[in-house]
């Protein structure tokens, strides 16, 4: 009876908290592969739907059924105006000061190639990863309402695990 039971929840791609199960949902995944940074991001697509490529192929958005922008990915050079070179902890402490202005943050953590900052920011979760491709930062930032934590809480992970 028990494995019936644990069958129908893998089906329905329901974990034990009655949230959806990230790796039973693996067949539901969008991926977008960006071909001018070399980056590449999977997707809930029954969650999310993608938008048009923006013009200079940086990135793209996804937004949800109300259409609200949820995800965003996008790179740019690693240079400042003057075209000198920003370094990844450059970037790091620009972006978490700039964060911090207006947000709660409730994790941070840079590592070699990358960074990760997440909180709180009017009453909506975000999630903002930077990885460093070559001579760019790529940029994914999700961003959800309370109402959407249910659903969006699992992804985030699997998203930025996916996220190179």
């Amino acid at each position: 009876m028990n494995s019936i039971i644990l069958t129908l929840l893998a089906i329905l791609g329901i974990a034990g908290n009655g949230h959806p199960d990230p790796m039973a949902t693996a067949a539901t995944e969008g991926t977008y592969c960006n071909a001018r940074f070399g980056y590449c991001i999977n997707y809930p697509e029954a969650s999310l739907v993608p938008q048009e490529e923006a013009q200079n192929g940086d990135g793209r958005k996804f937004t949800n059924k109300k259409g609200e922008v949820i995800l965003t990915v996008f790179g740019r050079l690693s240079m400042d105006a003057d075209g000198e070179r920003i370094t990844l902890a450059k970037q790091y402490a620009n972006d978490l000061a700039e964060l911090q202005k207006a947000s709660t943050i409730t994790y941070k953590k840079m590592g070699r190639d990358f960074y990760v900052i997440s909180g709180e920011r009017k009453g909506r979760i975000f999630y903002h990863k930077m990885i460093v491709k070559e001579d760019a930062f790529c940029f994914a930032l999700l961003e959800y309402g309370n109402a959407e934590k249910a659903l969006f809480d699992p992804y985030a992970g699997v998203v930025f695990k996916t996220f190179k």
